[in-house]
């Protein structure tokens, strides 16, 4: 072995150029493949562990014809491989999520045709149903873009200084009458001096998320907490519920795409709203987390740190 990059030597620790390639790497698999490769006289390549991690291993003929030479080229494919992973869950979890939907729609459309004299009052009801569904496959359709658009880098923020008092304010407007319908309180910490330079409707759309998720885990006649304060240098956004919390297991967890933990705290929604939050946040230069002490009525609280000023 006349030479090693920098990588290969951290990668094979004590392995020195002069050494055979067994010696240096402690691998048989590669000094089998690099002794196929000259021996055939043609390029050869192989998956194989090394240190528990998958490699891919390909070596290349070098040197004049006649020449005994080649390169060896490893290549690590843990990254590449949970990216696979990753795609593959995901797939599985659009499917899941759509066959829902869908099989509720066709039930009901093949009960319609089929059984065409169904009182008006049932037919009603029964569109009812198929507008539901409808809605739930345009709310995942939305947020799939959303997302998307997000970790492609279609979306870029456009910031501009922002009264934080009167954003939370316009969140709160927006979800009044979800509120009101359960008797919730929401009451605002803020004060109407604070002002933060960020991209209000990304904002904006983050904690409308994060209010939906409030509202619809807040027992009725509840209270709800939107919160903001400067915790140098960063500027501090709450949204606390009085909900039956979120266990502390799943705590790292429930920003992932899909995830479903605690029913209690996974009905009614596409399982998509918190991972664009995440990601809405982190495009401003934020961070987002959750904190809950996971017993009944202890509620959740979501955090949300911005750049200040």
């Amino acid at each position: 072995m006349l030479q090693l990059n920098q990588p290969a030597q951290l990668l094979f620790g004590s392995a020195a150029a002069g050494h055979t390639l067994l010696q240096a790497t402690h691998l048989p698999q590669l000094d089998e493949l690099l002794t196929q490769a000259l021996a055939t006289r043609a390029p050869a390549d192989r998956h194989l562990q090394i240190n528990g991690q998958p490699h891919h291993a390909f070596v290349a003929l070098a040197g004049a014809a006649g020449e005994h030479g080649a390169v060896l080229l490893v290549q690590d494919l843990t990254e590449l491989e949970r990216l696979g992973r990753a795609r593959r869950d995901f797939v599985a979890n659009i499917s899941h999520e759509l066959r829902t939907p869908i099989t509720s729609i066709r039930l009901i459309a093949d009960t319609l045709r089929h059984l065409p004299d169904l009182d008006s009052q049932r037919q009603h009801s029964l569109l009812e149903k198929i507008a539901i569904e409808t809605e739930a496959l345009g709310q995942l359709s939305g947020e799939l873009l959303d997302l998307a658009q997000i970790e492609s880098g279609q979306v870029q923020p456009s910031y501009e200084l922002v009264a934080v008092r009167d954003l939370l304010a316009t969140v709160h407007q927006r979800l009044q009458a979800l509120a009101h319908g359960k008797a919730l309180h929401v009451q605002i910490e803020a004060s109407p001096a604070l002002h933060v330079r960020t991209d209000p409707l990304l904002l904006e759309r983050t904690l409308v998320n994060l209010l939906h998720n409030a509202i619809k885990f807040t027992p009725a006649g509840g209270t709800i907490t939107l919160l903001a304060r400067v915790e140098e240098p960063r500027l501090l956004l709450g949204v606390i519920d009085g909900g039956n919390g979120i266990p502390p297991l799943e705590l790292p967890r429930i920003f992932e795409r899909f995830y479903r933990g605690d029913p209690a705290r996974s009905k009614g929604g596409t399982g998509l709203g918190l991972a664009i939050a995440k990601h809405a946040v982190e495009l401003l230069g934020g961070s987002i987390w959750a904190e809950s002490s996971g017993a009944p009525g202890a509620g959740a609280a979501f955090y949300i740190k911005l750049p200040f000023p």
